[in-house]
């Protein structure tokens, strides 16, 4: 599989990336590796003036879910634990949940694809959205900043190199922090988008 692109710091476009990867994972979308698809999507789906004191440009999963449900006929709902670090956001937003657990979903094969959300930090408003899968034991994920220092939010191409987006493997420690074979200090919400 060639790598997928990758995004930057600033664009806060997560959202858009994980949406990109699971139609170019599935065939829904040709335009494999192409920032300006990427782009058209995250002005879809930007969240936009909100009472959150958010910046608008951060992807919203409600509006991830109707770009997938809505334009790509892939059938999408939010999912959030309710005890989900993100239920008093996605509560002020007034976004519909179910409370099902995207992880289980996900690896008892129900749903192949989901979109999850981890703060990066523990318990940080720093929210970013990545696309998973369940293979041969194993959870993987689509990380759209795999090329970024979490002791100090830099991105290091020079040690990465850019664009060099592939499928990792992760598991998740009792207090949601996920263990890659790289850096990591991302921590699962409890909080995503299941695709069907």
């Amino acid at each position: 599989m060639k790598p997928y692109i990758s995004q930057t710091l600033e664009s806060n476009s997560c959202g858009a990336y994980s949406i990109a990867y699971y139609l170019w994972e599935t065939t829904n979308s040709q335009t494999i590796n192409d920032k300006t698809f990427i782009s058209n999507i995250h002005k879809r789906i930007q969240i936009g003036p909100n009472n959150m004191g958010l910046p608008e440009n951060y992807s919203s999963p409600e509006k991830i879910a109707y770009e997938l449900s809505n334009n790509w006929s892939s059938c999408s709902y939010i999912c959030i634990l309710s005890n989900s670090t993100v239920m008093p956001i996605a509560k002020s937003l007034n976004i519909s949940t179910k409370n099902i657990d995207i992880l289980d979903k996900v690896k008892s094969d129900a749903n192949k694809y989901a979109i999850i959300i981890c703060s990066i930090g523990y318990m940080t408003p720093a929210l970013h959205y990545m696309l998973i899968k369940y293979e041969q034991n194993t959870f993987k994920l689509l990380d759209s900043l795999y090329n970024l220092d979490h002791s100090n939010f830099k991105i290091l191409d020079s040690i990465y190199g850019t664009d060099q987006v592939v499928w990792e493997k992760f598991t998740i420690e009792n207090n949601n922090k996920l263990i890659l074979d790289r850096n990591s200090n991302y921590f699962y919400t409890g909080a995503g988008i299941l695709i069907d």
